[in-house]
């Protein structure tokens, strides 16, 4: 009988104490959730030639992995393709489906008399805010030279139409690899 009572025992300790060790170390071990799409958005214009260049537009690609939300931007800047920027500080309601963020691209080389050493790269910061649909991103692009005064050179309130396209990283590491983060 003592031994029965004795063999029941441990065996109920070490079912708890494997319940405690797997409850609170299972979540350390668990796979990352999969990357979701929320969409892709365009509305870049292309010239028609037989080598086409991006001539103005937009073209925003966004995901979710878990509570994290990331994408990119590509901008038309008259080349064959539109420069792409990693975007930041997103913020993305749900419910209300607000979006906004910001994102940093160079325009190129700047050349100007009063920029020693008479030229630097044309930074951009490009902020957004609007909303999403399921059809489409609606909202305003402003742009500020990336210097101080950081003065605003350009506003474009735009519609970005949803696009078919359904590519999306497997993971946040594998995309901030690709943007070199």
């Amino acid at each position: 009988m003592q031994t029965s009572r004795i063999g029941r025992r441990l065996v109920i300790d070490s079912v708890v104490a494997s319940a405690l060790l797997f409850g609170t170390l299972g979540p350390v071990y668990a796979e990352p959730p999969a990357v979701s799409l929320i969409g892709h958005y365009s509305n870049l214009v292309w010239t028609k030639d037989e080598d086409p260049h991006a001539l103005s537009g937009y073209n925003l690609d966004l995901y979710r992995q878990g509570n994290t939300v990331f994408g990119n931007i590509g901008v038309a800047v008259g080349s064959p393709e539109p420069v792409l920027a990693k975007l930041y500080d997103i913020s993305f309601d749900e419910k209300t489906k607000a979006i906004s963020f910001k994102a940093k691209y160079s325009k190129g080389t700047r050349y100007h008399k009063d920029i020693p050493p008479e030229k630097r790269d044309a930074k951009v910061i490009l902020t957004f805010s609007g909303k999403l649909s399921p059809r489409w991103a609606k909202g305003e692009f402003v742009q500020q030279d990336g210097y101080p005064p950081f003065e605003i050179t350009a506003k474009d309130k735009c519609t970005l139409r949803k696009t078919s396209d359904t590519l999306k990283p497997d993971s946040i590491e594998e995309w901030n690899q690709l943007f070199g983060n």
